[in-house]
Parts: C-alpha cells; sequence; structure tokens
C-alpha cells in the first residue's frame, strides 16, 4: 500500500452528514456502542454492501464534528482502505480529497439505510441486529437434500421465470366462466398467499392444488407443516401429496421426532447466540403462561449453555441445566420445566441436521397427536429455525422479466396458531423478508379476523387472498383492506355470496371477483 497516501487518509478528518450524526445515540442505546466510530464504520460498512457507488453528498454541516482517519478506521486502516478503493473503483491516481468524498457518500447513504431498517423493525434492537448480520457474506452449498436424499439442487438448472397458478382444477370467473390463471412471481408482486375459510369448505385441498402446481414448474424445495395431520399416516404420504413419498419426508411428531438442531451454533459469536437463543426462549416461553423475567432469563442461559457445547445440544440437556438451576436457587418446578418435559418425553426434535441442511430438504410436518400447546410450541421451535434458514440465504435470480426464482414453497396449515402470537418475530421475518430469497409462503386461515390485531401487518405484505365462506369481525374485514383496495363487506364472504367451490379472490393485477375454483361432485 501507498504510505504516503495511508498516512494522509488517517490525518484527514471526516465528517458525518446530519442524519448519521443523528443516529449515532439511538445505535448507541440500541446496539451497545460506545464510541462514535463504532456506528460510523456500521454505516459505511452498510453502504459498502450495496452493489453500487454512492453519489457524492453535499458539503456535510459544519455543526458536525469530524473524525480524524485515524480514529475513525483505527489498526484495521489497511483493510478499510482497501475495500472502499476496491467497491469505489478507485484508480491508483485518487487523491486523499477523492477518497474523503468517497467515505463521505457511504456514510451518508448508509444512515439512509440504517435509519429505514430500524423503521421497517420498530426499531427493535433485536432484529435489527439480526436484519445487519443477515446482510454479512454466507456459505451456500451446491447441493439440495430431499426428504429422502442428498442429491444436486435440482433448480440449478431451472432459470428464473414466471410462474402461473389455478385456483384449484377449475379456475375459472364465477360470473362469465372465463379461465383465470395468476402469475405468482411477477415485478412488485409478492409470491405469498393467504387462503382461508371455514371448516370444510376446501381451503386445505385447494391449497396443496396450488402448492403442487409451484412445485411442477419450479421443482423447489416444499415445507409443509401440518396441523391437523391430514396428510401423513405411518410415516407416508396419504391423500392429495401420497404421490410425493420418496421425494418429500413425512414425519408425525411424537411417533418421529424432527431431525432438526434449532440450537443456536456457537459460530454466530456471543452477540448472535444471545440473539438466537432470545428468540427461542420467546417461542417456549409463549406457551407457558406464568413465565416471568427470571424464569426467562433462566432459560436463557440454560439454552446458551447448552449450544455452546459441541455435544449434547438437545432438550433434555436444556431442561436439566434448567432445573438445576431451580434447584440451586431453592426454587419448586414451574410451567417451563413442564413444558420442556412434554417436549422431551414426545422425543419431537433430535439435533441431526443444522437449519440449512434441514429445510433444504423436502417435509411434510404433521401435529396431529400433540395437545394443542404443545403444536404451538413445535410450530413455533420450527419458525424460528425456518426463519434462521431463509435469512441466510442469498437473493434468488431475477429472470430480464423481472421474474424472480421461486426456490422454496412453505405452507402452514391452521395458521392462526401463530398469528395470534402477536411478538411472534419469526413468521414476521418469514413473510417479510423471504420473497427476495425466492420463498412462497402459503398461510391457510379460517378467517379474516385471524389477522385481527397483530402487531405487524401482515396482508400487507400477501400477494394473493383466497376465501372460501368464512367468518367475519369488523377488525378482520379491515386487516384484507390494504390487499383488496377497497373496503371489502361481510357479506362477500358469506354462505350466501359464496356457494361450495366458489372463493372470493383478490389477485395479483385483477380485480377482486368470485372465482369457481373446483365444482361440487364434479
Amino acid at each position: 500500500m501507498n504510505l504516503e497516501f495511508k498516512d494522509s487518509v488517517m490525518r484527514t478528518g471526516f465528517r458525518p452528514s446530519d442524519l448519521a450524526y443523528a443516529l449515532e445515540d439511538e445505535l448507541r442505546s440500541k446496539l451497545g456502542f460506545t464510541n462514535r466510530y463504532d456506528s460510523a464504520r456500521l454505516l459505511i460498512g452498510r453502504s459498502i454492501r450495496e452493489p453500487t457507488v454512492p453519489n457524492p453528498v453535499s458539503q456535510a454541516s459544519k455543526l458536525v464534528k469530524i473524525i480524524p482517519g485515524e480514529h475513525l478506521f483505527g489498526e484495521d486502516v489497511d483493510l478499510w482502505i482497501s475495500v472502499l478503493v476496491i467497491a469505489g473503483n478507485i484508480k491508483s491516481v485518487t487523491t486523499s480529497d477523492n477518497f474523503k468524498s468517497l467515505v463521505e457518500a457511504h456514510w451518508a447513504r448508509g444512515a439512509v439505510l440504517i435509519q429505514q431498517e430500524l423503521k421497517d423493525v420498530n426499531g427493535d434492537d433485536v432484529r435489527l441486529a439480526i436484519s445487519l448480520a443477515n446482510l454479512l457474506p454466507e456459505q451456500t452449498s451446491p447441493h439440495r437434500v430431499s426428504g429422502a436424499q442428498l442429491v444436486d439442487d435440482p433448480t440449478n438448472n431451472i432459470p428464473a421465470k414466471a410462474v402461473t397458478i389455478k385456483v384449484g382444477p377449475t379456475s375459472v370467473s364465477f360470473d362469465d366462466d372465463e379461465p383465470i390463471q395468476s402469475l405468482l412471481n411477477g415485478t412488485g408482486t409478492s409470491p405469498h398467499i393467504a387462503l382461508m375459510g371455514g371448516s370444510g369448505k376446501g381451503k386445505t385441498t385447494t391449497g396443496i392444488q396450488i402448492a403442487k402446481q409451484i412445485l411442477d414448474q419450479t421443482k423447489a424445495s416444499f415445507f409443509f407443516i401440518d396441523n391437523k395431520g391430514e396428510f401423513v399416516e405411518n410415516g407416508k404420504l396419504v391423500g392429495a401429496l401420497s404421490e410425493l413419498n420418496g421425494v418429500v419426508g413425512a414425519i408425525e411428531v411424537g411417533h418421529q421426532s424432527v431431525p432438526l438442531d434449532f440450537l443456536p451454533q456457537s459460530s454466530a459469536g456471543d452477540v448472535g447466540m444471545k440473539i438466537a437463543a432470545g428468540r427461542l426462549r420467546d417461542a417456549i416461553a409463549l406457551t407457558c403462561s406464568s413465565a416471568g423475567p427470571q424464569q426467562k432469563s433462566d432459560l436463557q442461559d440454560a439454552i446458551i449453555a447448552v449450544s455452546s457445547k459441541p455435544t449434547g445440544r438437545d432438550l433434555t440437556s436444556i431442561k436439566q441445566k434448567y432445573e438445576a438451576t431451580l434447584q440451586a436457587n431453592n426454587k419448586s418446578f414451574d410451567t417451563v420445566v413442564s413444558r420442556l418435559k412434554e417436549l422431551t418425553e414426545l422425543k419431537c426434535f433430535t439435533p441431526e441436521h443444522s437449519p440449512e441442511d434441514f429445510f433444504s430438504r423436502s417435509w411434510v410436518i404433521s401435529l396431529k397427536i400433540l395437545p394443542e400447546e404443545l403444536k404451538k410450541l413445535v410450530t413455533l421451535m420450527l419458525l424460528e429455525s425456518l426463519s434462521a434458514s431463509i435469512l441466510s440465504k442469498s437473493e434468488s435470480p431475477v429472470s430480464s422479466e423481472g421474474h424472480r426464482k421461486i426456490k422454496q414453497v412453505v405452507v402452514i396449515d391452521e395458521a392462526r396458531k401463530v398469528l395470534k402470537n402477536s411478538k411472534n418475530d419469526a413468521l414476521v421475518d418469514i413473510i417479510t423478508k423471504s420473497r427476495s430469497k425466492g420463498v412462497s409462503v402459503m398461510l391457510l386461515s379460517q378467517d379474516p379476523s385471524d389477522f385481527e390485531g397483530q402487531e405487524y401487518d401482515f396482508m400487507t405484505q400477501i400477494g394473493s387472498v383466497i376465501a372460501f365462506a368464512c367468518n367475519q369481525s369488523k377488525g378482520g374485514l379491515k386487516a384484507l383492506e390494504g390487499v383488496f383496495g377497497r373496503k371489502v363487506q361481510s357479506r362477500e364472504f358469506a354462505d350466501t355470496y359464496l356457494e361450495q367451490g366458489v372463493a372470493f379472490c383478490k389477485l395479483p393485477g385483477r380485480e377482486a371477483e368470485r372465482i369457481r375454483c373446483w365444482t361440487p361432485n364434479g
């Protein structure tokens, strides 16, 4: 490296934009920074992550104090200069003034990006940290695992292309029998689907039909949480999914365990470990109504202790560690112990595959025989691991026509069990951040009220709504207004308006309409 140039950089004073300066206090409180250069490095690094060179910024405010280069870059000055030179495509004849301009441009753009990301996570420090961590470079595997065996990723040779779906086998407009197909992955279109309907109205069957259409066109991996247990029997797929035996793994939790190591990896570092352990703790605590702050803290400590070990990474070890803490403090067993005991006695999980390996396979997970609270807990734990898996993926490629490649299809039946948990960050992350990763999520629920009262408005991220006759509430109907683009009326979801096989739908690029999905007895 040119030592004269390096010396000049270290003596140069770099000045942040007003926004970057204003963000310092907020980042200090949320991420524990102690120095100004900590937040500055974060903002500059966030901008460098973008593929383009930032535009120069206007003269920074003279009221904002400068940071000398020797403090801004510290002992890693050689690395910072190298990265900035490469990212900025700087020539060997550049001056320190040009370099200063580039640094301040990155600093300003990083502030804009971080400010938006803070808004996206509603100021939540944990979710912000996870969001930023997911921007780090990742290692990807050239292989994919099916439910039966490890194979080369079959999507590798399938280019990004338009994926179209019919709404059921009939899929014609109710009024004039016009054939209807919908583009799932068009430009600016969310590939996520909300499919609702009362019991016996056909929502699950229609959802399976749509999922199979996507799989046929994309060869994507498939993950289905089957809360009612309709499609797994004696370790095999049955009914509408029976043709996928040998390609998709079938697990009936309680008879077979889920071969998933859901615990955080020690390679995540102290901060990453704490964040992941906290989210797992929260998932367990959501099913323990009386769990207080101390119990949650002890549970998180137990999770971290077990996760840090190379062996014994299982629920039994967490339970034993948590019980030992209770005994050391002369406390009686509590609801957390009871919940962990249920999980371990039924052997719900065995730590065989990392989330990345597990979710690169195709699975149907039946929760049929589990009690209701345990169904919810297993679902929450699966979603936590699924979220980690999705967020670790690179972005899915986009065709020249703007069609993003679909690489994974996720179906959650009886989604109300998790939608009612307003603080379920895993589901928020899956819905809001999976589109760019090539994931299509389908939520099957009873009626619009399942989306009512959410801390996060899921429906803003849904591309298609397919509703068979179902109950409504004022709040539930309001939750649908964004995706439908207008107010919807309760009568539009009633049996008198939606006869058997007919759904009220809002599909991308089309007005809300009734669609005949299938013909009764046809």
